[in-house]
């Protein structure tokens, strides 16, 4: 696997500051950029006509961002290459996967938005269990500023603007009319991800393996890490789910210690050791929220 490469000279701005970024038009523009594409085209494309040239402030703010998280370079003659493209060249993945894997590489102050999640699923609920299916805006200020490393004066601002961010890529749900956040991954997003790990990583069958991969690579998804690790009740949801759809199956075996410990039981095991998961199905419940939308204005 290729090196990942740190964007040089990124903006200092942190994360959490880009309020009006949306990861519609965030995956918009990244699959509008080639290696050596102009600013201007992107402007041109994207940008609001005007009497004058176009309205860009919007795109300057999501090129930044991008820029910010290494997912492209601008280069001295104003043109964009994308950046880190290449770590997964063996397999296809998602703009929503890609996004995530981003947000989890970023180092000092900027992993924040990282550690924002990192507190909903391992700091929420019972100590020590399978953490909450849900955690209201306010109360996750609060966990924020007792559980993050960095002070950012964490305000009700910031939390939504993470959770408008992770909601379309399928990491979480918000509800804006409620102010709370369900901290349940789709089964798309889990589905690529499981999918990916079976039919690309030497150890493709173990539970265990692929949850420690999107774990460390994608998005948090055990609420306790020692012993046998414990899976986020929102992330067991989502398994339940599937299994339901005939399309996820837990086997659970006695003389396995590389397990990992559920909520419930599901399909007949608390401790299932392996899995298998079939081709996801053409259908709402198996796409991306994005993708929902690109649908809906196709159609």
């Amino acid at each position: 696997m290729p090196e990942y490469q740190q964007n040089q000279g990124k903006p200092e701005r942190l994360l959490a500051g880009y309020g009006s970024v949306r990861s519609a038009e965030l995956k918009t523009i990244y699959e509008g950029i080639d290696e050596g594409t102009p600013i201007s085209q992107i402007e041109e494309r994207y940008g609001r006509p005007q009497e004058s040239g176009y309205e860009t402030d919007h795109i300057d703010q999501c090129l930044r961002f991008l820029r910010t998280l290494d997912m492209i370079e601008e280069t001295d003659d104003e043109s964009l290459n994308p950046l880190n493209q290449d770590l997964f060249s063996n397999f296809d993945l998602s703009f929503e996967s890609r996004l995530l894997y981003h947000i989890r590489k970023q180092s000092g102050r900027q992993y924040h938005l990282a550690e924002i999640h990192e507190v909903a699923v391992e700091k929420l609920g019972d100590e020590g269990h399978y953490g909450t299916r849900r955690v209201s805006v306010e109360d996750l200020v609060t966990e924020s500023r007792r559980n993050t490393e960095y002070d950012f004066k964490w305000r009700e601002e910031k939390i939504e603007m993470w959770a408008n961010l992770l909601a379309p890529v399928g990491a979480v749900s918000y509800v804006t009319s409620r102010d709370e956040i369900f901290i349940s991954p789709s089964r798309a997003l889990l589905h690529e991800l499981l999918a990916l790990h079976q039919q690309h990583r030497d150890d493709g069958d173990s539970l265990l393996a692929a949850l420690k991969w999107i774990h460390s690579e994608f998005l948090p998804v055990f609420s306790r890490t020692g012993g046998d690790p414990a899976v986020h009740v929102g992330v067991a949801d989502t398994f339940e789910s599937m299994v339901e759809d005939n399309l996820l199956t837990l086997t659970g075996m006695s003389d396995r210690t590389e397990t990992v410990d559920l909520p419930d039981s599901i399909d007949n095991t608390r401790t299932p050791a392996d899995y298998t998961i079939d081709d996801s199905p053409d259908r709402p419940s198996y796409w991306y929220p994005l993708e929902r939308n690109e649908r809906r204005l196709k159609a």
